[in-house]
């Protein structure tokens, strides 16, 4: 509703300055037509009465010469009319300098004639009464026509702002009254608009092929979700069955080779039970995102357990004092743990599952001198290694990659991704390569905005990288209540 006002009072806004221009400019030219016009008038009545009072002057000169009597002189002929006729020495001294012509004085209420004629100089002064008064009187009708001009500009401005934004608003209102919850339940433009000959019509009909498009493509992701949970469902169920029987038959006949099954079978049932519950989370989060529950969560212990199942897998190994234990070329990367006891949090067990595993899987992979440092208090998660990544590098994105320059391989590159399998992060296993395939980042980002949590890299040292984790804390008494 903003927008459509906001058209509509621009388009009232461009038609009062619209009238308020041309009103000034009109007026302005007026005026000062007037004035040249004023003065050519003025000229024009001057001047013969000027030569009429030469001729006369020089006539009662003669006449007076000649002995006459009772003779009339220019500056009685001009008293008649009203004006001064000087010659001579009367001129006063401030008109001797001025050229011959036509000289207003007082902003045009008086003017002076200089003719200088066989080294006479001749002065006709006045008033100009009547043409100031008709000034005075066109002043007022342009000013009258102006507020007349900018009324009319008002009511057409308001008149044709409606009619020509109608059609826009109602296309808006279409657009703004879809059901965002539901991306499926598309509804059709009016086919008036869509006809419509003007710019409207031609944006509604994008809009209409850019919906239908939009409406097959979310009908395809949808078909492709469906298949997907009903494809990978199946198979998980299968192969989690068909571990716990495994399980049970190795615990029942117990021999060497079973005693070393037993660990690699209970370690793929438990990746299999985490796989189908994240399969769960990303099908929910990529068809109904708000449907997602959130409840009180122990970040602690989470976190816990998954040091835990790394540990075991032959990721990382955790350990408290890191002068005392220098990593191992083959061997696994040495965690420094600062963590409190019980961090609650508010939310959803397997994305934040996510987040934890992919945050420490990348730092384990990427670490220049074996080491990975993790701290966690109420409100935040911190997992810093050593490695430089650019600036400019945008990290979060999908299918960016990092790159290591340690030149760690071979056997040690291969025993930590081969460890990271186990833990189900994301990513393929790229043993020849030097990075992983650029989502597990970009999936962290995007459970910890669904989680209502904050993600963020920054920089702990010139050579280090940190990933912070912010996230609302919740008391633990309301934890230990849930």
């Amino acid at each position: 509703m903003k927008q459509r006002a906001s058209i509509r009072r621009r388009m009232l806004a461009a038609f009062v300055l619209l009238a308020l221009g041309l009103g000034l400019t009109l007026g302005l030219v007026g005026l000062f037509s007037y004035d040249r016009l004023g003065a050519y008038l003025v000229g024009w009545h001057a001047r013969p009465v000027m030569e009429a009072l030469i001729e006369a002057e020089q006539r009662a000169w003669a006449a007076e010469d000649r002995g006459r009597r009772n003779l009339y002189y220019g500056e009685d002929l001009a008293e008649a009319m009203h004006w001064r006729f000087l010659v001579g020495k009367q001129v006063p001294p401030a008109w001797e300098n001025l050229p011959d012509g036509l000289h207003f004085f007082k902003q045009m209420e008086e003017f002076v004639l200089l003719v200088r004629r066989d080294g006479v100089t001749y002065a006709l002064s006045g008033h100009t009464g009547a043409l100031q008064a008709l000034k005075t009187r066109l002043g007022g009708m342009l000013l009258a026509c102006a507020l007349a001009g900018l009324a009319v500009a008002v009511v057409l401005a308001v008149v044709l702002s409606r009619r020509l934004t109608r059609p826009l608003s109602r296309l808006t209102e279409s657009v703004e009254h879809r059901d965002r919850r539901d991306p499926g339940a598309f509804t059709p433009l009016p086919p008036d608009l869509v006809g419509l000959d003007d710019e409207v019509g031609v944006l509604a009909r994008a809009l209409a092929a850019r919906e239908a498009d939009l409406r097959d493509f979310v009908r395809r992701e949808s078909f492709f979700t469906g298949d997907v949970s009903h494809e990978l469902r199946t198979p998980l169920t299968v192969m989690q069955g068909g571990l716990e029987i495994l399980e049970l038959r190795l615990a029942a006949f117990p021999d060497p080779a079973g005693a070393e099954l037993a660990p690699v079978v209970e370690r793929l049932s438990r990746t299999t039970a985490r796989m189908s519950a994240t399969v769960r989370t990303l099908l929910l989060l990529a068809r109904r995102p708000e449907d997602i529950e959130r409840e009180p969560l122990d970040l602690g212990s989470e976190l816990r357990g998954l040091i835990r199942e790394c540990t075991r897998s032959g990721m990382l190994r955790l350990t408290a004092l890191e002068k005392e234990c220098p990593p191992e070329a083959d061997g696994p990367v040495l965690l420094f743990a600062d963590m409190a006891s019980v961090v609650w949090s508010v939310g959803q067990k397997e994305l934040a599952a996510i987040v934890l595993k992919n945050l420490l899987d990348n730092a384990c992979r990427y670490t220049e001198n074996g080491r990975v440092y993790l701290r966690l208090t109420p409100g935040m998660l911190e997992v810093r290694n050593s490695g430089h990544i650019p600036e400019d590098l945008d990290i979060f994105a999908r299918g960016v990659r990092g790159m290591r320059t340690d030149g760690v391989s071979g056997p040690a590159r291969q025993t930590r991704e081969r460890a990271a399998g186990f833990t189900g992060a994301a990513g393929p296993v790229n043993p020849a390569g030097s990075a992983g395939s650029g989502l597990g980042l970009s999936l962290a980002l995007r459970a910890c905005e669904h989680l209502g949590w904050r993600l963020e890299r920054g920089m702990a040292a010139p050579e280090e990288t940190v990933f912070r984790v912010h996230f609302p804390p919740v008391p633990a008494a309301e934890g230990d209540e849930e």
